[in-house]
């Protein structure tokens, strides 16, 4: 299976919103400065959302369509993500991710960090989206 991963334009938005409820995650991606989106056989399956928060990046919103999880579309966004964070010179690169893919995160090059160690704009991204992320782990990209 091919998979593409570019940047997600507006016309995108819906699919991509379809994708996150069907994964019950939030739609709101209105602070993400890209939206990256995950493409096979002219199909978006994926997506996930890159916020700049000062100097500081927080990945959010990673999704993939259940028939194509264990494929390496996640691992492909995050690794595209990861990109643009650098190009953009970013100090630091955090995910909040629940427990169960903190596996998946680390594969990725992260590892979990106290929420409490969380940079005062990373730990803004929390606030902005909470209730949500009271339940998450937070992870940050230590490289790989």
């Amino acid at each position: 299976m091919a998979i593409s991963v570019a940047l997600a334009q507006k016309r995108d938005l819906k699919k991509i919103h379809n994708l996150l409820r069907n994964a019950k995650l939030s739609t709101n991606l209105t602070k993400c400065t890209y939206v990256l989106k995950a493409v096979s056989d002219y199909r978006i399956i994926g997506a996930i959302g890159v916020e700049f928060w000062g100097d500081f990046v927080s990945l959010r919103a990673l999704t993939v369509d259940r028939n194509f999880r264990r494929q390496g579309v996640g691992k492909a966004l995050v690794l595209q993500a990861l990109q643009l964070a650098k190009l953009q010179s970013a100090t630091g690169i955090y995910a909040y991710t629940l427990f169960w893919n903190m596996r998946f995160f680390s594969s990725c090059g992260f590892a979990r960090v106290p929420k409490t160690s969380a940079p005062t704009e990373v730990a803004a991204s929390a606030v902005y989206h909470h209730p949500h992320y009271r339940y998450c782990c937070l992870m940050e990209y230590q490289g790989g």
